[in-house]
């Protein structure tokens, strides 16, 4: 099978991964190319998916739009039989797309990290799409990834956390959301 296509992941505890995968959305859109961007466990109104809404050959697509994090009165039963659903949701809607040439899956790792996902469903999602489309490519964001997605990715960067001036100073706009 040929295959040109790449699974990059970008993690860690520093700023920037949702940043790069968004510079990533750019180039492809620039090279008049297909991109579906999903977000796990981020608003609708988040700023960035409103900006990227209105470029032509990006389609935006969220999931699962509350964590427990922000949503204290969601059991956890409850949020997990939410996020199977909405990961559920997530396949039906890839596996029914036409053309695409990139995918972003932005803060899924998250639900790795969180045990909502294992990580051999994630590599069985991505060997399935890379089966369905030997040239697709594929970023995950979110903090956390494991040897078993290591051993499959053909990328991994790491954000580092050097120097961060929160909680002092509070989340400005444009820079941190």
């Amino acid at each position: 099978m040929e295959r040109t296509g790449v699974f990059i992941v970008f993690t860690g505890d520093g700023k920037g991964k949702t940043s790069a995968a968004l510079g990533s959305v750019i180039r492809m859109i620039g090279w008049e190319k297909n991109v579906v961007y999903c977000t796990f466990f981020k608003k609708k109104s988040s700023i960035e998916l409103k900006v990227l809404k209105k470029l032509k050959g990006c389609k935006v697509l969220t999931f699962c739009e509350k964590h427990p994090s922000f949503f204290p009165d969601i059991s956890e039963k409850d949020f997990k039989n939410f996020f199977r659903s909405e990961w559920n949701r997530f396949l039906k809607k890839f596996f029914s797309l036409k053309k695409c040439h990139l995918v972003v899956l932005d803060e899924i790792l998250i639900g790795v990290r969180d045990k909502l996902l294992k990580q051999t469903e994630l590599i069985s999602f991505l060997k399935k799409a890379r089966q369905k489309n030997p040239k697709i490519n594929i970023i995950l964001t979110g903090r956390g990834y494991s040897n078993i997605l290591f051993n499959y990715v053909d990328v991994i960067t790491e954000m580092h956390c050097i120097k961060h001036p929160y909680p002092e100073i509070t989340a400005i706009r444009g820079i941190d959301y």
